[in-house]
């Protein structure tokens, strides 16, 4: 996900806000009970009880009590213009039933709470949860609940998360509702567990002429446009784009898969992209990670937005000028496309088994898109876009899987990933297990569906390398507080044709570090590379090589290439934040 003149520019605790700052707002929904019958939920009193025996529902007939249950599938109605909703939820009932069941909302009011299609017994609302009751009913795909609401035209942390109206680079109006991680609860009742998969019916009505993307299968119509997807999460699948001014334009056919951007007049995305190398990376990601997982056409759009790029299944939403940003990376609209694209299956089809668990998806996106430019692109993208992660890292107030109790919040630390995630989860693993085995454990571990966490993908490339990473993960991963990245101290001597380097790490608490250090020393006219194998389990903290080195040593570079996390000892510390892109 990642633009500029908003505030895809994300710095520690801070976010960047260009051309127009957005309002943040409170939260949609009074903590104080609302008083909910059948038919209505407003600010007030306590909701509704049932009849003899029930928890709030009916009582008498069927299993009384609170319900667990899985969302089965969302059926959600949206009028682009009045930003009227409604939401139904089917439900797979956990044994052994009940007539209550409990869900997240954070709409500002609701009506027509619905139980199995007919009027609720009672809705009481408070506290962003919406408890509905009806007749009793067993476990099973046995019960629906609804409810009908007015979407806010709002937004949260200067970002698209939320409902938003924006004039696009030709002067039309672009609609944008984005859920986001936890956020899907904001335009109804739903489950707003990341971890959740779900299958998704939008029908969205709107003006004629308007060009309306949504998830997955899209049917589109003169004033209603439909949009089906299974087995997708809210974060990304809780999405709908509209704009009078796009036309569809078919960029190709690769991998099985047609890509067809939506554009304004004056939009050049698709123009600025080689249309060779973007097929070459539909056939190298789908031999990597298996078949396109949203079906046969993936739709990419330009809009006005916050993020540079945006993954929803079978859309992806890109910044509407992305190819005219100094970005840090090589080809910013080339890198943030692939980015995207991987997300299709690391994020939505395989993704977040809690928001503490972020740092995995954006990792491997910006990891499997270095890897491309690394061994396909032109030479020196890759070697930029290390040096990006490696300028950004030091910035970071959270380790990449924080660990902290309470866990922080998403937007607290959701920026903190894009540069230690991709160099700690995968970049320093290659010289210590081999980037084939760290391609296989990412393979492995994207194979299977749902919710997966950190844990499950340090599993996967213990399983692929046959090493046990343990250490490594414990001092480069998981954490609370801000990170202490390492220090090393980097000495060189040369003597009788001979020199010999040693690096000492010297952290905290006598922490060490797993890694290999490249060393870079230079004499008058001869210059060497050297790289010191800590290993996946230090036990010293110096490590020392001699070489074949005839001159005496005039400098010594510690990690020339970007590939490590850590400062030389006795290094200026960092004044000046970099900006950091979010996508």
């Amino acid at each position: 996900m990642r633009f500029a003149s908003r505030s895809s520019l994300y710095t520690p605790r801070t976010i960047f806000v260009g051309l127009a700052a957005l309002a943040l707002l409170g939260t949609a929904c009074s903590d104080e009970p609302e008083r909910c019958t059948a038919s209505i939920c407003e600010d007030g009193g306590s909701g509704g009880t049932g009849g003899d025996g029930g928890a709030g529902g009916m009582g008498g007939a069927g299993p009384t009590g609170d319900i667990t249950a899985n969302v089965l599938r969302y059926d959600y109605t949206f009028d682009l213009a009045t930003a009227e909703a409604t939401s139904k939820l089917a439900l797979d009932v956990a044994a052994p039933g009940g007539d209550c069941y409990s869900v997240s909302c954070e709409a500002s009011s609701l009506t027509d709470v619905t139980w199995n299609e007919g009027p609720a017994v009672s809705a009481d609302f408070a506290s962003n949860v919406l408890k509905t009751c009806g007749a009793g009913m067993p476990a099973g795909p046995t019960v629906s609940v609804g409810a009908r609401t007015t979407v806010s035209n709002d937004t949260w942390w200067n970002l698209d998360v939320g409902f938003s109206r924006k004039k696009n680079l030709a002067g039309g109006e672009f609609s944008y509702l984005l859920s986001w991680v936890g956020g899907c609860d904001r335009f109804g009742p739903c489950d707003d567990d990341p971890s959740k998969m779900s299958d998704f019916h939008f029908e969205v009505t709107h003006p004629a002429g308007t060009t309306v993307l949504c998830p997955g299968t899209l049917a589109p119509g003169e004033t209603k446009t439909t949009c089906d997807v299974t087995n997708a999460p809210t974060y990304s699948a809780f999405a709908i784009a509209a704009d009078p001014l796009w036309e569809r334009a078919p960029f190709g056919a690769y991998a099985g898969v047609d890509l067809v951007f939506y554009e304004v007049p004056l939009g050049t995305l698709a123009s600025s992209l080689d249309k060779a190398s973007v097929g070459a990376f539909m056939d190298w990601i789908v031999s990597l990670l298996g078949p396109f997982p949203y079906g046969k056409e993936l739709r990419i759009a330009g809009g006005p937005t916050a993020w540079l790029g945006f993954e929803h299944p079978g859309n992806i939403l890109l910044q509407e000028q992305l190819d005219k940003l100094q970005l840090d990376y090589a080809d910013g609209t080339m890198h943030v496309l692939m980015h995207e694209i991987i997300h299709q299956w690391a994020g939505d089809h395989t993704t977040l088994a809690s928001a503490t668990d972020f740092v995995w998806k954006e990792a491997t996106a910006e990891y499997l898109a270095y890897v491309f430019e690394d061994i396909a692109r032109p030479e020196g993208e890759a070697a930029a876009t290390r040096a990006y992660w490696d300028g950004i890292s030091p910035q970071s107030k959270h380790w990449p899987r924080p660990t902290d109790e309470p866990a922080p919040e998403v937007q607290a630390f959701y920026g903190d990933v894009y540069g230690p995630g991709p160099m700690v989860l995968y970049l320093q693993l290659e010289p210590l297990i081999g980037r084939t085995a760290v391609l296989a454990g990412i393979a492995d571990f994207l194979s299977k569906s749902g919710g997966r966490s950190v844990t499950e993908l340090k599993d996967a490339l213990e399983a692929a390398s046959g090493q046990n990473l343990d250490a490594y993960f414990d001092a480069w991963v998981f954490g609370q507080g801000a990170p202490v990245w390492p220090t090393f101290d980097v000495s060189a001597t040369q003597l009788d044709g001979e020199a010999t380097i040693t690096v000492t790490q010297q952290n905290p608490g006598g922490k060490l570090f797993p890694c290999v250090v490249e060393v870079e020393v230079k004499g008058a006219t001869e210059t060497a590379r050297v790289a010191l194998d800590y290993g996946l389990a230090p036990e010293a903290a110096a490590v020392t090589m001699t070489i074949p080195f005839a001159e005496p040593v005039s400098t010594v570079t510690l990690d020339p290439d970007h590939r490590l996390i850590g400062t030389k000892t006795g290094a200026q510390p960092i004044l000046i934040s970099r900006p950091v892109w979010i996508f």
